[in-house]
């Protein structure tokens, strides 16, 4: 036991003797020295990772922050572009079909228009081919009606002269009147 009450006892020396040379951070066991070392070493380590990791890390993410927000806004401006191209085209899909239903219209119209005009162009021919014909026709029958006139004229003349020149008999008269009747209804 009084060996370990010795070594004890030294390494209680060796304590009191550090705390004597580093102060009171070696009480926390700390070595003012390597603290010192490391804190330099840390200092360096943060400046270089500072100037050629962070910085760049940063103006990368801000880049890509810029492209992210630019992409957004010329998205939407697509969008807006889109819209107002849609909007656009149902204006001009209405005019078209508003047109177009004014040019059907005009040109049915016009149809109906001309159908009328060619229906009274064709009545009006109508008319005067059906009054020339009917001109025509009295013109034709007053030709017949004159020639029937003269052929009974003759026809007359020709059945008094048979009853003149042949003995009048009444049997003979009424047989020349009835031969003449017969060839005027032929």
């Amino acid at each position: 036991m009084s060996q370990e009450i010795q070594q004890v006892a030294q390494a209680a020396q060796e304590v009191a003797h550090v705390t004597e040379s580093s102060g009171g951070i070696g009480t926390l066991g700390i070595n003012l020295k390597i603290f010192i070392a490391q804190l330099i070493n840390f200092s360096i380590v943060l400046l270089v990772l500072w100037k050629w990791a962070y910085t760049p890390v940063v103006r990368l993410l801000e880049e890509r922050q810029e492209k992210i927000t630019k992409g957004v806004k010329q998205a939407e401006e697509i969008e807006k572009r889109i819209l107002a191209l849609e909007k656009e085209q149902e204006e001009i899909l209405n005019k078209a079909k508003s047109e177009a239903a004014a040019v059907l219209d005009n040109a049915r119209s016009e149809a109906q228009q001309r159908k009328d005009s060619l229906l009274d162009k064709t009545k009006e021919e109508i008319k005067e081919v059906i009054a020339q014909g009917k001109l025509q026709l009295q013109r034709e029958k007053e030709q017949m009606i004159r020639e029937s006139r003269e052929e009974i004229a003759s026809i007359a003349v020709e059945a008094t002269r048979k009853i003149l020149s042949e003995t009048i008999d009444e049997k003979k008269s009424q047989k020349l009147a009835e031969q003449v009747i017969d060839s005027m209804s032929k």
